[in-house]
């Protein structure tokens, strides 16, 4: 199905876009015996602007796909591809080979989850505006709203999943992207006559929350071998990565910060990917660069296997893949030609840099006091934000919020091995001990820890579904 849409602009010209929500038949390159359904297309976000976000959506591998939960992924950057990033590389059904055939993800979350991957905000990847000005200074606000219209529109198109259970996760700058949609999509439910959606959870992966909290990372960085004392000692008492982000942000970096980021590049290697202090550099990549100031907060395209799924150039055959005529045309992606390359990040849009500094973590706790669990999830070999700051935010919700411990701090469990290690918050709801909060690390794991470490996020996603239900969302008897 495919439809049509003329806006008559204050230039008194008319622009037209397509709005599609179609079956993929077959995606080229896709193995044999795939029996579960994908979709993708366009969901229109504001017509008098001609904003429209690009969606996939994957039906979960199962005979029982409609009674299984619906979950939203956004990836962060701020502006970075969910559909290259969350679908292509990390747990999606498919990913390609050199030869640009696909691969099946045994580890894929469609698996027990039917799955909606949306490259938000416009600029991004597929998705657009006929609007020039929308891409000068968007900011979260925006993105909010937008993605909250997203979803709206999509179950307009989808009714058959309006009364599904909803849940939302994604990483990196999607600490301020989930949250805020979801204070959103909250509001929205109190909303008279209207139909609830039914939100259970929300997960994030090595989330920005606080800039001030999230990105500090010398005493990781040191205690992993990686900068010397002195350089420690610099970078508390001169330069941070807080003092270094938010003078980037005003395009205003002192010469301290600048001395101390040369010394670091210095001692740790200027090629070297904060996000993965274990990945080697992918030396036939075509694609990979360092992103500017805002991306970094997501990551280099650099990484290293771990498992069977993940491989160092993987990024280098998405971007050539996603760029293919007749895969785009599989996708009904791109349909209005745009003026540009499909890539990871960025793209056109230039995002309001001051909103790195935004503190989403009151969010959160508003979200916690709504009875919506979280769930905090760290790779334990990301610097950009390590785990220690994000278990220090998850203290902090726990303390204010007067949380209790539920379990000891310990491991859990992939299968016979130690996934990693976690401890759930919780209180009393209706007589019973409910968890609210979850804090999780991911033993071996990157920035992108289902990329990493496809078998643990596997686990811990199933255990994150199943977390409403009054259980902890991990304890050491998972596998």
């Amino acid at each position: 199905m495919v439809r049509w849409v003329c806006i008559l602009t204050i230039f008194s010209s008319f622009f037209c876009f397509k709005s599609s929500a179609e079956l993929i038949t077959s995606l080229p390159g896709q193995p044999p015996n795939i029996f579960f359904k994908q979709y993708s297309g366009y969901i229109v976000t504001n017509a008098q602007h001609g904003r429209a976000l690009f969606y996939y959506f994957v039906d979960a591998d199962s005979e029982n796909a409609a009674s299984l939960p619906l979950t939203v992924w956004l990836n962060g950057g701020p502006g970075c591809s969910s559909v290259g990033f969350g679908a292509f590389m990390e747990h999606g059904p498919f990913q390609p080979r050199i030869d640009g055939s696909l691969i099946k993800n045994k580890y894929s979350w469609n698996l027990v989850s039917n799955m909606l991957y949306v490259e938000s905000p416009i600029g991004v990847g597929f998705s657009y505006s006929n609007t020039s000005s929308d891409y000068t200074n968007w900011d979260d606000t925006a993105t909010a709203k937008e993605n909250l219209q997203f979803i709206l529109n999509w179950f307009k198109k989808f009714p058959q999943y309006r009364n599904s259970d909803v849940y939302l996760a994604g990483e990196s700058y999607a600490g301020h992207y989930i949250p805020q949609l979801t204070v959103l999509l909250l509001d929205y439910n109190r909303k008279p006559n209207v139909k609830p959606i039914k939100l259970k959870s929300i997960a994030l992966g090595n989330p920005l929350l606080d800039l001030e909290i999230s990105v500090k990372s010398s005493e990781y960085l040191w205690s992993h071998g990686a900068i010397s004392d002195e350089l420690l000692t610099m970078r508390r008492k001169i330069c941070n990565e807080t003092r270094f982000l938010l003078e980037s942000i005003h395009n205003n970096v002192s010469n301290e910060c600048t001395k101390v980021w040369e010394l670091t590049d210095e001692e740790m290697g200027s090629d070297i990917d904060m996000g993965d202090l274990l990945a080697p550099t992918c030396v036939s990549s075509g694609t990979a660069r360092q992103l500017g100031a805002l991306a970094t907060i997501h990551g280099k395209f650099v990484k290293h296997e771990v498992g069977k799924v993940a491989e160092t150039c993987l990024t280098d055959r998405i971007n050539l893949y996603l760029n293919k005529p007749e895969v785009q045309k599989a996708l009904h992606a791109n349909t209005t030609y745009l003026p540009y390359a499909w890539d990871f990040c960025l793209g056109y849009l230039h995002y309001r840099r001051e909103d790195l500094a935004v503190n989403t973590i009151p969010l959160l706790s508003n979200i916690l006091k709504e009875n919506i669990q979280v769930l905090f999830f760290s790779g334990d070999q990301d610097s950009k934000i390590p785990l220690t700051q994000t278990r220090k935010i998850a203290k902090l919700l726990a303390r204010d919020l007067k949380l209790v411990a539920l379990d000891k701090y310990g491991p859990w469990y992939d299968g016979l091995q130690i996934g990693g290690w976690s401890q759930s918050f919780g209180g009393l709801r209706e007589g019973k001990n409910v968890t609210y909060l979850t804090f999780a690390t991911v033993r071996g794991a990157a920035h992108e820890v289902p990329f990493t470490s496809p078998s643990q996020a596997l686990t811990l996603f199933r255990a994150f579904l199943r977390g409403h239900k009054g259980q902890h969302n991990l304890s050491p008897q998972v596998a």
